[in-house]
């Protein structure tokens, strides 16, 4: 279901190069290396993982395909391991397809996202795969940038996560500037259920509150992006540490690296 659904959506865009030069595609490659794997405020691993992800784009529509690797295997008793401590490998797969806009002060997207986890019996299985809708919208020229992203899950764990947010540019010098982030993730209905058992969290409302900083720069073609994160846990999932503990806090990060190369371009452009 997820090659069928993404490589199609991949296809259409390829097909697009043989139009006009105005319609351009770009070709795009990110690989991050994260401290862990931290989703939503959740803790799906508490060792380092890498997570490439590639995409295409063009008239406004991207579509890609990203996954977590976990480069070996982690079966300790303090590890969290999407793939149960089992192997080394993929523990994930996610497809996904958005169309994002512009219009004044105001920038949008929606999107659709489909996650598959790996059959192994230990960790995540593919009964857990699920698929949701979302959508982002942010606003520009104020003295720090709005966001309101909303996604909704319609397969397994049938709820709703908002995530407010607002992110700010400092220059630190002429070349080097910051970004700096404050959000927090809420659930209104991925919560455990009794009438269903899916859940992403324990309970509705505040779930975790983040604050980040990040910055990038290039390396010839190549763009590096750090980034930080102090995460404070609200919701008894995100307190997960290890499997036997919970802490109130969480400190992660990591570093991404991006590639990107558009299709059909003129030697001129």
């Amino acid at each position: 279901m997820l090659k069928g659904r993404v490589v199609g959506g991949l296809a259409l865009l390829v097909a697009g190069v043989a139009l006009p030069a105005a319609a351009q595609v770009t070709l795009g490659a990110d690989a991050a290396f994260n401290s862990q794997y931290v989703w939503r405020g959740l803790g799906y691993t508490n060792r380092p993982v890498i997570q490439p992800d590639l995409y295409l784009s063009g008239w406004g529509l991207t579509a890609g395909v990203w996954a977590n690797i976990e480069p070996v295997k982690y079966d300790k008793p303090s590890n969290i391991s999407e793939r149960g401590g089992t192997s080394a490998g993929i523990a994930e797969i996610d497809g996904w397809i958005e169309y994002a806009a512009t219009a004044g002060t105001a920038s949008w997207k929606l999107g659709w996202t489909i996650y598959t986890f790996d059959t192994n019996d230990a960790g995540l299985t593919a009964q857990f795969d699920t698929h949701e809708f979302y959508g982002q919208v942010s606003l520009s020229g104020l003295p720090v940038t709005p966001t309101l992203y909303a996604a909704y899950d319609i397969d397994k764990v049938k709820g709703l996560y908002l995530q407010p947010s607002i992110s700010r540019s400092v220059s630190v010098s002429p070349k080097v500037s910051v970004t700096l982030t404050a959000l927090a993730g809420i659930s209104a209905g991925q919560e455990v259920s009794a009438n269903d058992p899916s859940a992403n969290f324990a309970k509705s409302g505040l779930a975790h509150m983040d604050f980040g900083a990040s910055t990038s720069f290039s390396a010839g073609s190549i763009s590096i992006a750090p980034q930080f994160h102090v995460q404070w846990c609200h919701d008894d999932f995100t307190k997960i540490a290890t499997p036997t503990s919970q802490h109130s806090t969480k400190i992660w990060g990591g570093v991404t690296l991006s590639w990107s190369h558009a299709l059909g371009a003129s030697k001129s452009e």
